[in-house]
């Protein structure tokens, strides 16, 4: 099965797509991925990426932090460090943007459930979804959590007050479609918060095409502030807030320089 070819960009259609650069999979394959940008609005996108069919043989490895909460060697335990600091946080957070005593929230791409975990723990009612079933099975079996396998199970509009994505956004092949669904399902007051790398952020320029969070190809899309904005305001959603990650951009740097 071919690989796909972005000739339009998602979030202005332009077709003024143009290659910068290629990027190695440092991950997994070892196999070369081209970015490119959109001249006319600058967003950034890898481009001849395997389709939702194969692309899962790109995560499936023990490596894969996310979904196997491997605590093996120096790096993954630092993000098991950073995860149990940031989980804290995140949650504080996600509180300010909540006007119920319960409040539904829905994580996508919950991995193996901590975020849910520590949420519930402070009083959400708490959904996720995970397409890695290695990944639900292990949130089912640490903390009792029924995953949902992705976006396409039913589920009423307006259901969740708050709905979370933490690094996930950057992995969704259908951009706009996922957009769309989960602004019918938010709330109509509702917030949605996202976590992404920044392509113009210092780390992003101190390592170039060895910049971890790039992760071909499993990033297929390269977010700045200014290009997070035009996709929500494209699904009738402002940007309202932004806060700096440090420990993220710090994480992605120890990863780089292993590069």
């Amino acid at each position: 099965m071919s690989n796909v070819v972005i000739s339009e960009c998602p979030i202005c259609g332009s077709n003024k797509i143009e290659k910068r650069f290629d990027c190695e999979d440092y991950f997994s394959s070892s196999e070369m991925f081209p970015i490119s940008d959109c001249l006319q609005c600058g967003f950034r996108l890898t481009n001849h990426f395997p389709p939702e069919e194969r692309i899962g043989n790109y995560y499936d490895t023990a490596n894969y932090i996310s979904h196997s909460d491997s605590d093996k060697g120096v790096t993954n335990k630092l993000y098991q460090l950073f995860r149990r600091i940031m989980l804290r946080r995140k949650v504080r957070l996600v509180k300010r943007f909540t006007n119920h005593i319960e409040p539904e929230l829905l994580d996508i791409g919950c991995g193996t459930g901590h975020f849910l975990q520590t949420a519930r723990a402070a009083g959400f009612r708490v959904t996720g979804i995970e397409k890695s079933s290695m990944a639900r099975e292990k949130a089912h079996s640490l903390f009792n959590l029924d995953v949902l396998e992705d976006l396409d199970h039913f589920i009423p509009e307006h259901s969740f007050e708050v709905i979370t994505l933490w690094h996930v956004l950057e992995h969704l092949e259908k951009l706009n479609e996922s957009i769309a669904k989960i602004s019918s399902i938010l709330a109509q007051e509702g917030t949605l918060v996202v976590a992404l790398p920044n392509h113009h952020s210092y780390d992003a320029e101190v390592y170039g095409k060895q910049w971890a969070a790039y992760d071909v190809p499993r990033h297929l899309w390269h977010f700045t502030s200014e290009t997070v904005e035009q996709l929500m305001l494209k699904h009738g959603m402002r940007v309202v807030k932004r806060y700096r990650m440090p420990l993220d951009a710090f994480y992605i740097s120890l990863v780089s320089e292993s590069y």
